[in-house]
């Protein structure tokens, strides 16, 4: 049986966060489109608008998970590593399944 170092595990969990941080924000720059959409939506540029803004809050987003998810690993915090972790899934997860529900009910309720 062999045990995993714990500089391994915290480089391990490093990169697969940095690694979510990218599909996450990859994800989230192509459903801003089609959450925003608005299916009578007679402003063309107030939806240009909404989705430029939801773009810059995701670049907010990662900037702040990158920055904790270094802050954790470069303090050899693991714990704060695992709460990005965390926090990354369930906002990809979130996002996966917001856009899953607009695709399935053509974003009307």
């Amino acid at each position: 049986m062999t045990n995993v170092s714990p500089d391994i595990l915290a480089h391990s969990i490093f990169a697969l966060n940095i690694l979510l941080v990218l599909v996450d924000a990859s994800v989230g720059y192509h459903l801003a489109p089609r959450l925003l959409r608005q299916p009578d939506a007679e402003e063309p540029e107030l939806r240009e608008t909404a989705i430029r803004t939801v773009r810059r809050m995701l670049t907010v987003m990662v900037s702040l998970y990158m920055f904790f998810n270094c802050l954790g690993y470069f303090n050899g915090n693991r714990e704060l590593l695992l709460v990005v972790t965390a926090l990354v899934a369930c906002d990809l997860g979130g996002q996966l399944f917001l856009g899953r529900r607009s695709r399935q009910g053509g974003g009307q309720e």
